[in-house]
């Protein structure tokens, strides 16, 4: 700031009085910088600039410097964005940048403003200053980024700089402060710094961007150190909405930089390192997502990938436009993704799509697939296909990667999961068993629904709130882009954009996710997740492991599930539902309470009922009998039919003492019911005495039962009194 300047704004008067003008009406106007990709010259973005509608005014240094002095800086800062937000959106699907400050995201009435500003938005945070709480930083941001902006870090390399800040944030772009810029071509310690930046935003999946590039000389090193991105006034001077670049990137020729790139693909020594070559030289061109994926054992696997959080792994050759080009060995271009029926979403905001086959010896073996946030112009086109040129040649020299399968540890925790029978025992060895195949903190086990119904969740590890937390919406939404996988995962990146309904982890802490797909029977059944607090590098040597416990679980849930139907079936009566005779003659054996009480039930008459209405009348009466005991009983598990017209309820623990109560409501539910049949109910009530077992506890209510009986036929006319007396049924009973 100059000095004279920064003297005439001590003074709060003038300060305040500076700040009224410009937060007013017409106080401010907007002009806009491209942002433009250093390979071709195309313009992927502005950046959003403020200045005052006065000339003659001062700079926006010194608003900053005056606003934060006198806590106006929310202020200022608010009313910039809306100055900005009434140019609307860029043309041609150009993302708008715009700062911001640590300050602005905090404050409450904030988010208010994200209404007002286009959809593909990036948020530049300024590295300038100090960031004492990163955690709570995110949590500002984290509305913001819901909504599908996107997040910078401005002036690195400046100020408060920090890696780790970085990493921690997940930003998509990395901005490169001037001062490390200004004639980078002469000075071999800036370019250290500058070609280290670059390496690290490739490994980790942001893009680069050189700010105040002025000259052919700065921006020819820029290119030869495959930084992609670049703003300054030799490509663009701020101006009014929407100011073009200037073309000087495209006469510069890329002839060099496939010649290094050939150099890094014929070193290689596998498939997969020849791969990650073209996957970092294409993601280093500024704003592009590549992906390679080669065929085997007629599935895609996914062998290289950058810019993306997750890969999208095991792809059918019939799912999406890498599909398409490798079923039909032709290159596909979309600059409208939302015309093709067949894309498969990875990612939001995706605007362009460009596929290439790769071919060996005439034969097409995979496919070199990028994803953009703008439209891919000719030029970068062309460098993709030369570069699954090189790649497709190369291929045919290389072995496939040999898995190295834990196959010692795979086979014991089958051993260990096939020895199971139990449902909840089964998916507490799933998540067992995934957890050490994979080495990640935390796992969860989806089971879906169906139709009806919530799907049913079952997580360990420190990230286990989360993945409960996650919404239905996004389980769903992982179910559908699984559809035509055998899995998706992090590719060992700590930012890049990832599957949507991944953010909710994210956002928790998880830097490492596995989704499967678990299946039986040929139906998708659930989710596997598996999610870590550290980054981890994953690849088909780890993911095929998991793939094919995710077979196994299935199966083994399937099964496990299949068995407890038949136990519970053999347990059931079949007609009314209820627990049958040999299961409460198990509950008498096997329980151990001190209080309990035994209630036996018959039903009166009910040969008449049988007589006079037929057997289907008496099922009816058998089931509504059942129902109306559900209805009476706290537990309805504790209600059993035990014979042809005779049930059971077994009370255990502070239950036994409401049996009285319990034996009157019975009386007054089932057998008003009875009685509209023409038939009756009698009980027989017995409590457990000091170390008694419950037969014998059983054979007193019985007995309980005959004495009601024997009364009730005694006091009946001569008519009402059946034929053959139904204790002489007594013996029989109880020997069952």
């Amino acid at each position: 700031m100059d000095a004279s300047r920064a003297r005439r704004l001590v003074g709060p008067e003038e300060g305040h009085r500076l700040l009224d003008r410009l937060v007013a009406p017409g106080g401010m106007r907007a002009v806009f910088q491209p942002i433009v990709r250093v390979g071709d010259g195309e313009v992927v973005g502005y950046e959003a600039l403020c200045r005052s509608s006065d000339p003659e005014a001062s700079t926006p240094s010194e608003w900053f410097e005056a606003a934060s002095r006198l806590d106006r800086r929310v202020e200022l800062e608010r009313a910039c964005v809306r100055v900005v937000a009434e140019h609307g959106a860029p043309p041609n699907d150009a993302l708008l940048f715009v700062n911001v400050s640590p300050a602005l995201l905090a404050h409450p009435d904030s988010v208010a403003l994200r209404d007002l500003l286009p959809g593909r938005l990036v948020l530049e945070l300024t590295e300038r200053e100090e960031v004492d709480d990163v955690d709570a930083l995110r949590l500002t941001l984290d509305p913001w980024l819901r909504t599908g902006a996107r997040l910078a870090i401005d002036d690195a390399g400046a100020g408060y700089s920090s890696l780790k800040q970085v990493v921690a944030l997940l930003p998509e772009f990395v901005k490169i402060d001037r001062s490390l810029i200004i004639d980078i071509h002469l000075d071999r310690h800036r370019q250290a710094l500058v070609a280290a930046l670059a390496a690290f935003s490739a490994e980790i999946g942001a893009n680069l961007i050189a700010e105040g590039v002025e000259s052919r000389a700065e921006l020819a090193w820029l290119r030869d150190a495959d930084v992609g991105l670049a703003q300054g006034f030799l490509l663009g001077r701020p101006g009014e909405p929407w100011p073009e670049a200037r073309h000087v990137g495209r006469r510069i020729t890329r002839q060099p930089r496939l010649e290094r790139l050939a150099v890094r693909v014929d070193a290689a020594r596998s498939q997969r390192e020849a791969c990650e070559a073209v996957a970092v030289h294409l993601f280093r061109q500024g704003g592009l997502m590549p992906s390679v994926y080669l065929e085997m054992g007629g599935r895609l696997r996914c062998q290289a990938q950058r810019g993306l959080w997750q890969v999208l792994d095991g792809m059918v050759p019939s799912a999406g436009i890498t599909g398409r080009t490798y079923r039909t060995g032709e290159e596909h271009y979309l600059d409208d993704i939302t015309t093709a029926v067949d894309y498969l979403e990875a990612i939001p905001g995706v605007v362009a799509e460009f596929c290439v086959p790769l071919r060996t010896d005439g034969v097409t073996v995979g496919a070199l697939n990028v994803e953009s946030l703008v439209p891919l112009s000719e030029a970068v086109r062309e460098e993709v296909r030369a570069c699954a040129a090189l790649l497709g040649h190369r291929l045919g020299d290389l072995q496939p990667e040999q898995s190295r399968v834990p196959l010692r540890r795979l086979a014991r925790t089958a051993a260990s999961l096939v020895a199971v029978e139990d449902t909840s025992r089964t998916i507490d060895a799933v998540l067992v068993a995934a957890r050490e195949l994979s080495g990640m903190d935390s796992a969860m086990l989806v089971l879906h629904a169906g139709h009806t119904g919530e799907d049913e969740r079952n997580a360990v590890g420190p990230l286990r709130e989360a993945l409960h937390d996650m919404a239905a919406g996004e389980v769903e939404h992982l179910r559908n882009v699984l559809e035509p996988l055998t899995s998706c995962y992090t590719a060992g990146e700590a930012t890049g954009r990832s599957v949507t309904a991944s953010e909710t982890l994210r956002n928790a802490g998880a830097r490492s996710l596995v989704v499967l797909p678990i299946a039986a029977l040929g139906r998708r059944t659930g989710l596997l997740v598996l999610t870590n607090r550290d980054p981890v590098a994953l690849g088909p040597e780890q993911i095929e492991p998991l793939e094919l416990l995710a077979v196994l679980a299935g199966s083994c849930l399937e099964m496990a599930s299949t068995v407890e139907a038949l136990r519970h079936q053999a347990r059931r009566d079949p007609l009314t539902g209820l627990g049958n005779h040999s299961t409460f003659h198990e509950l008498l054996r096997d329980a151990d309470e001190d209080e309990a009480a035994v209630l036996v039930l018959d039903i009166d008459d009910f040969k008449r009922v049988n007589d006079t209405g037929g057997h289907l009348l008496g099922d009816e009466v058998l089931r509504a009998t059942s129902s109306a005991l559900r209805e009476v009983l706290d537990t309805p598990e504790t209600a059993f039919r035990i014979g042809g017209d005779e049930f059971a309820v077994l009370l255990r623990g502070p239950a036994a003492r409401a049996a009285p109560q319990i034996e009157a409501d019975i009386l007054a539910t089932v057998g008003t019911m009875l009685r509209s049949h023409g038939a009756g109910l009698s009980i027989g009530t017995a409590h457990r005495r000091d170390g008694e077992p419950l037969i014998d506890t059983l054979q007193r209510a019985d007995a309980r039962l005959y004495r009601a009986k024997d009364w009730k036929i005694d006091h009946r006319l001569p008519s009402d009194v059946p034929s053959t007396p139904r204790r002489d049924h007594r013996p029989a009973r109880l020997a069952r």
